[in-house]
């Protein structure tokens, strides 16, 4: 049943609407393409300053996160340290006694990509019905404007929470999360965690898949091209191995099983394969490498070290059945991100005290899925906090007109406030 305090929430957050909005245009209006936060971060920080709470806005140490077990090796994937790109924590106290609650979220996005391939101004925050478009709309920035409309509306209604909440504004989540790893080696932990990725209001996720990058590379000969027929291509091999990555993904789409990813809403429930090739650098001449780069995936209970090991070594049979290939065996690499799985219990607390809320307040529960890649594992293996993914949903995430929804955005607003004071408690 929602108390009478909730009512006041809700109905403040209505009143608040149009500011909402305009929070989240002008966080799209700044452009925050990983590496280059440093202005969004300084927004977010300012906002939770204003609000009264108390901030923790820090240079994040390059070095110190490197002698982390779960530092992802940005410099792999041409990134060059953290200067100008603060970490920001909003706090509100509570008592130790009393449960306390993270909610994180990122500013960073990814590039626009060609920019004549979007109909709405990428950084305009442009609105069309029901929708606001932009770069990172969706992803994530629509939760990083909950998050703070949250805290404001707490402080509006004079809300005094029992138990301490910490609002994580982080860089370099698309680069593989050292962001959320700087607030874990800062100190940063809590009962629970809510990360508001865009899951949508009708997915909340418990848990996030296993991730590492890899390199394949592939020799033949070199030449002009009158000698086709007379050398091996490396492109030509390339295929064969393409192919085998192919065969590996879809053998573990049928051998590896995971209750949460049954319902998982695209087909492709564990991502495995090659998303980038280069090779060669004139019309004309047969190149002597090919380079194929992509991203190898796992489940919840498999190990991402262990899952690599048997990727390597199916590689290295496809190619003993080949003559050139035996003789000259593909490399395989790992670099840049890497994640581990992991999975908070589908009968934890927060998991039902966002279901109750989101039944009492939007009239229907989410479903519990499980999740991609996240910084889920680094609240959960690192900082001893049980974490889901939940956030406002859109489109087009990482594409062209990406979008958010914006009743959900308020929706989720709503839902998020109310499940901050039910699981901290309020005076």
């Amino acid at each position: 049943m929602v108390s009478s305090l909730e009512e006041k929430i809700i109905k403040t957050i209505d009143e608040r609407r149009d500011e909402i909005i305009q929070l989240l245009k002008d966080l799209i209006r700044i452009p925050s393409i990983t590496g280059e936060e440093g202005k969004c971060q300084e927004f977010v920080a300012k906002k939770l300053e204003e609000i009264g709470i108390e901030v923790d806005k820090w240079q994040i140490n390059w070095e110190e996160l490197k002698k982390h077990p779960a530092y992802v090796p940005i410099e792999t994937m041409g990134y060059k340290g953290y200067e100008g790109r603060p970490n920001v924590v909003g706090i509100l106290k509570g008592q130790k006694e009393h449960p306390s609650l993270i909610i994180n979220g990122h500013t960073d996005v990814v590039p626009i990509g060609a920019r004549n391939e979007w109909k709405h101004d990428p950084w305009g925050g442009e609105i069309e019905g029901n929708f606001i478009f932009g770069r990172g709309a969706c992803d994530m920035k629509a939760g990083i404007a909950a998050m703070i409309s949250a805290v404001a509306t707490l402080v509006e209604c004079n809300v005094k929470l029992k138990g301490t909440l910490y609002i994580e504004s982080v860089v370099d989540e698309e680069a593989g999360g050292n962001g959320t790893l700087a607030c874990v080696i800062r100190g940063y932990k809590a009962d629970a965690g809510i990360i508001a990725e865009p899951t949508s209001l009708h997915y909340l996720c418990n848990s996030n898949r296993g991730a590492q990058f890899f390199r394949i590379k592939i020799e033949g000969g070199s030449g002009g091209l009158e000698l086709k027929y007379t050398i091996p291509e490396a492109i030509e091999k390339a295929f064969k191995i393409y192919k085998a990555v192919d065969d590996f993904a879809a053998m573990r789409q049928i051998d590896v099983k995971h209750p949460l990813f049954k319902a998982f809403p695209l087909p492709a429930k564990i991502p495995t394969g090659i998303c980038k090739i280069q090779a060669g650098d004139w019309p004309s001449t047969i190149p002597g490498t090919c380079i194929m780069e992509g991203s190898l995936e796992c489940l919840p209970g498999e190990d991402i070290r262990e899952v690599r090991e048997q990727f390597k070594k199916y590689i290295a049979f496809v190619a003993q059945t080949d003559p050139w290939l035996k003789r000259k065996p593909p490399e395989v690499e790992w670099f840049g991100l890497w994640l581990e799985a992991a999975e908070t219990p589908v009968n934890h607390p927060i998991v039902e005290t966002i279901k109750k809320t989101s039944k009492e307040i939007l009239n229907f529960e989410p479903q519990i899925i499980g999740g991609g890649g996240s910084d889920l594992r680094l609240l959960n293996l690192y900082a001893d906090t049980p974490s889901v993914l939940y956030g406002p949903g859109g489109g087009a995430m990482h594409g062209f007109d990406e979008y958010a929804d914006l009743k959900q955005l308020i929706d989720y607003t709503k839902n998020l406030t109310v499940t901050i004071v039910r699981w901290c408690g309020a005076t």
